[in-house]
């Protein structure tokens, strides 16, 4: 099993795409092999990391620095600068403004990620990995120690959303095709 100092996640979503996500992937595995650096660092294609509008998007694990908006002519300073050098490149980095509200203070973000909290932390195609950060033991337990209907109360309670658009509660889609 081979051992990566870095994972770097490029988005693949259609939009950014369009915006040149294939020429970036393409030009970071070739600037990899070019400082030696492929034995070294992983690259994935994955979906949405952010917002797209202004992509192509790219996450850097273990750091988490969220690098927006390069084109394939970058990445070579990119590669020098953030993996030979260290130095996080800020003129691509994300800049997240906090969201104060006057009464309440600061707030928490719109989306907390609890299915794809590992992205970028586990290799999404071994399997180990994945069992190795308890994947799979709230499948056994709704299997195992739960009634269908403890599942479903259980999804209602936890606020959980379609991701289709409207945003209809799962909880309740389940209840009503049970």
């Amino acid at each position: 099993m081979a051992f990566y100092r870095s994972h770097v996640l490029v988005c693949v979503d259609p939009e950014c795409l369009a915006k040149g996500a294939h020429e970036i992937v393409d030009a970071l595995q070739d600037e990899l092999v070019a400082q030696g650096l492929i034995d070294e660092i992983q690259v994935f294609e994955t979906s949405r990391i952010g917002g797209c509008a202004d992509g192509p998007e790219m996450m850097v694990y273990p750091e988490g620095v969220h690098y927006l908006g390069m084109t394939a002519d970058d990445i070579p300073f990119l590669v020098e600068e953030h993996f030979l050098k260290g130095r996080t490149v800020e003129r691509f980095r994300e800049v997240v403004k906090p969201v104060v509200d006057e009464e309440l203070g600061p707030l928490r973000p719109k989306e907390v990620r609890g299915v794809l909290r590992n992205c970028g932390e586990i290799d999404p195609n071994n399997i180990e990995d994945y069992l190795a950060t308890d994947g799979y033991q709230a499948l056994g337990k709704a299997l195992f120690e739960m009634t269908p209907e403890s599942v479903i109360d259980e999804v209602l309670k936890s606020g959980l959303r379609g991701r289709g658009g409207a945003g209809f509660p799962a909880g309740r889609k389940w209840a009503l095709t049970r």
